[in-house]
């Protein structure tokens, strides 16, 4: 073997040894989501869809399964550090501790800020919360479809609602 290829072959491995290494020790130097950013998912979730006579999104489990979800984890920590700096402007130390009318504002503040961040975390929150809570067994029961639709929408709505 040739000087030359024994260190193209030399390099190639220790190529794939690197990113082997990388992949393996990256999740150790990634910020970890913490209790408070948990508790805020679940406090957002929970605002967004809190059951009205159903089950809330909370009692469901849902903010859990956003919280599980890795790929969000930078979202949900920039959009409770956002939604944090909200709360420190309403004179909270977090928001968390906003009564429920200053969550209410800060939420709704999020959805028409100029910052993308926050305006992403709540609408992506909203998606994926939606999306599971309305795929919950639990709630798909209370609505009354009680057919496949047809040409015209649902048999059983068709006529005004008396």
């Amino acid at each position: 073997m040739k000087r030359r290829e024994f260190i193209t072959l030399l390099g190639l491995l220790s190529l794939g040894g690197a990113a082997a290494l990388w992949r393996n020790l990256a999740p150790l130097w990634r910020p970890r989501l913490s209790a408070h950013i948990a508790a805020t998912v679940k406090v957002v979730t929970e605002m967004m869809f809190p059951g009205d006579g159903l089950p809330g999104a909370a009692e469901l489990g849902i903010h859990n399964r956003i919280f599980a979800m890795t790929n969000l984890q930078a979202l949900m920590t920039d959009g409770v550090v956002w939604l944090d700096g909200m709360a420190v402007r309403q004179g909270a130390p977090n928001f968390l501790a906003l009564d429920k009318l200053g969550k209410q504002a800060a939420l709704e503040n999020a959805f028409i800020s100029e910052d993308s961040d926050a305006r992403e975390f709540v609408h992506t929150i909203r998606f994926h919360a939606g999306l599971a809570y309305y795929s919950e067994p639990a709630v798909k029961a209370a609505f009354p479809y009680t057919g496949p639709p047809q040409p015209k929408g649902f048999v059983d709505f068709q006529n005004p609602p008396a």
